[in-house]
This record gives structure tokens, sequence and C-alpha cells, in this order.
């Protein structure tokens, strides 16, 4: 109201961005969450329970103690100049044997990547190819700046080359700017997929004909299940001139730390700088200083086999108890890493319209449609089995099948 008690339009001082801003259906969730007692399957963020909490303490007492006047200081755009040389040196060996300096961009978080780039490469009305399903962080950073986002069917193996060809030339044919493609090649949020070899070849082949950027997001990159998923090459080292590669310490160290990085051609990295500038002027020194010593140390080298174990052991779980809970017809994906499983029910179940009675009975996920740009999905959730101990996977498991089985025999 307005101090005459008149009421005020906001909408009509609003810029035409504000107006059209899409919200994460998962974050939507969280009041729904609240009560203790149920057993969530919906969350992808990591564990507490691996956090390196006391190295990360030990390193952060430290640095503030014997290094304030940096570690608490603004700093520079770009990134911390000591860890922006150290991921130099942790990059070369994970096939990227030319990234230099000039290549890195730290990001707070790799949303604030994902925002940043799709800012910097896109225009109103540009055409995006996204799979489905596909992460909906990047769903929203693409709606927000104003993209139109094409769906692309995935398989077992990840994008199916022939729709990607397919849905190009349908929208080139409309006149329509085809700008880039997203994509998560490593044990895809929310799927769990992971994108065959020859594919991420095949998918540099389109970029090249089409003259297309490549977005690839590989935050679970470092969780891996078998020695056959950790040597999948990335799409930036297939072609770095045509693809934006974005990783987070987020799910290696502690998401709290918001300490992640872009490898980008030099051009597209220059701009990324300078739209960052206007973002937040630079990440927190503190946060990057913790992270490069983490590095130093050999902490992170240290720490990740064990995440591996640990999350291989849930992983295992929630597949053991869906085979022995969901109902006959369902399918479900096996990741070979990360942090999730997508379920599809057997019938045309609406997965949204039974989230409360799932949360009544006491589990909770996320309805799958969310994933889906083209509509589709209502049949499928995302189940995740980072957060949750094995004991409350199991039961949780167990309830949403007792959920499931009653739905569709009242639906029959």
């Amino acid at each position: 109201m307005n101090i005459d008690g008149t009421k005020i339009d906001y909408d009509d001082v609003l810029s035409e961005v504000a107006r059209g801003l899409k919200q994460n259906a998962i974050r939507k969730l969280t009041p729904l969450l609240a009560r203790p007692e149920i057993i969530s399957l919906a969350p992808g963020a990591p564990s507490p329970d691996v956090f390196p909490k006391e190295e990360l303490a030990d390193m952060a007492s430290s640095l503030i103690r014997d290094r304030w006047f940096s570690a608490l200081q603004y700093g520079p755009t770009r990134g911390n100049s000591a860890l922006v040389h150290a991921l130099v040196d942790y990059l070369q060996p994970r096939g990227f044997p030319s990234v230099s300096p000039a290549n890195i961009l730290v990001t707070t978080g790799s949303q604030q990547g994902l925002d940043l780039a799709t800012r910097v490469l896109l225009d109103r009305g540009d055409v995006v190819l996204v799979e489905l399903p596909s992460y909906i962080g990047g769903i929203v950073a693409l709606h927000n700046c104003g993209a139109r986002l094409v769906g692309v069917r995935q398989d077992d193996d990840g994008i199916v080359i022939e729709d990607l060809r397919e849905k190009i030339d349908h929208h080139r044919r409309l006149g329509q700017r085809v700008k880039c493609i997203y994509t998560i090649p490593n044990f895809q949020n929310p799927s769990g997929v992971t994108l065959a070899s020859d594919r991420r070849h095949q998918i540099i082949e389109v970029a090249r004909e089409h003259n297309l950027i490549v977005i690839e997001d590989d935050p679970y990159r470092d969780i891996y299940f078998s020695e056959d998923a950790a040597s999948l090459t990335p799409l930036a080292a297939i072609d770095p001139t045509r693809v934006i590669y974005i990783n987070s310490f987020s799910k290696i160290l502690a998401p709290g730390l918001r300490v992640a990085w872009l490898v980008a051609p030099e051009p597209i990295a220059a701009k990324i700088e300078i739209a960052k500038e206007g973002a937040d002027l630079s990440s927190s020194q503190l946060d990057m200083a913790i992270v490069n010593e983490a590095m130093r140390s050999g902490l992170v080298d240290r720490h990740v086999p064990g995440l591996r174990r640990f999350y291989r052991e849930k992983r295992d779980v929630m597949i053991r108890a869906l085979e022995q809970n969901a109902p006959a017809g369902s399918a479900w994906t096996t990741p070979a890493g990360g942090f999730f499983v997508l379920y599809r029910a057997p019938e045309a179940l609406d997965a949204a319209a039974l989230l409360p009675v799932a949360i009544e009975a006491g589990v909770a996920y996320v309805p799958g449609d969310a994933f889906f740009v083209d509509g589709s999905g209502n049949n499928t959730m995302r189940l995740a089995f980072c957060r949750e101990t094995p004991e409350k996977i199991i039961e949780g498991i167990k309830r949403l099948g007792q959920v499931l089985r009653r739905d569709l025999e009242y639906s029959r």
C-alpha cells in the first residue's frame, strides 16, 4: 500500500525479465518436508556425514589467523590466483591438457556459472536443446534469460543423436536461432544416465556442423562407482573451442563453501568475467582459500575415494529396495555414479498429484514432470539416495511402494 492507502501495482514496475522468472520446483517443496518423521528422498544435497569438517575447520582457523589480510578481503573477479593455478594442475590429467588460467573462472557455486554462461550466450528466443529430463536449476537459468527450451530424447546411453539432429533441423526450418546444447553427461540429474563415449563425439560433430556451443554441466564427475565411468572423456576435452565446462566442489567437499569453476574458450571466459563483475565483484576469498588448501594438502584426493564407497552403498541399497517393493511393471535407472535414480511408474500415474499422499505416508520425492521441458514425465519421480541413511532409504522405498500400489489399485 502507498502511505495514502492506495494499492501499488508492482507488476507495473517490474521488468519483463522479473515478470517471467521461474522458481525452482524442488525448492518449492521445502516447506512440505519440515516434519521430522518424513523420510525425504527429494533433496539432492550431499550427506553431511561425509563432510571433512575437522580438516576444513583447521584450515579455516589457520587461514583466518595467518592470512586474514587476504582471506577476509575482496579478491579478483576471475578467482583467487592460487586456486586458479591449482585448478590448471587439477584439470590437466582429467582431460584438459591445454587448459590455462585464461580459460578458468571461479564462480559462487555452479548455479552461478550456469546463470553467467546463459547471460553471455543467449538472446531472448534463442533455442537451447536440453535433455529429457534435465536438471531443474539449468532449466531455470535458461528460462530466466528468455531462451526457448527444446527437449531431446534420452535412452540408457544419453542423448539420442537422431532426435537431436531432427530437433535442430525442425527449429531452423521455423526460422528460429538454435544456439546451444545443454547436457549433464555423467550420472545425470535427475535420470542418473551417463552419456556414452561415442555419443560424446557425435554431439561435438553436431555442434561443429551447426555452429553451436555446448554447456557441459558436470558436478558429479568424481562420484563414480566403477572405473569404466571414471574413464569417460569430457566433451570439453574433445573440443575445448566449443564447450563451456562447469564443475563444483560442492559434491566432494561441502556445498556451503560455494566454490565452483568453469572452463571456457578464452573470448567467452573474458565476457563471463565481465558479467560476474556485475553480479558479485568476486566470490568469497575465504572459501576459495579453504578449497585451495584442501587441494594443496591432498585432502581432496584422500577424501573422494571414500565418497565413492559411501554413495555406492546407498545406491545399492535403493536399487535392492526398489526390486523388493516397487509395483510390477515399474522401471528405474541404475546410475553408475552420482546421487539419483529416476523411477517410472507402470501406468499413467500422476506423481505430482500423489506427492501429498506420499508425504502423509511419511516419504517424499521430487515429481518428475518438473524435469521435462516438453510437459511429459508425469509418471516419473526422482529418488535421491545421497542424504538419508541406508536404513531410512529401505523404509522410505517400502512406504513409497505401498503408496504406489494403493494408487494403482484404486485407478483400475
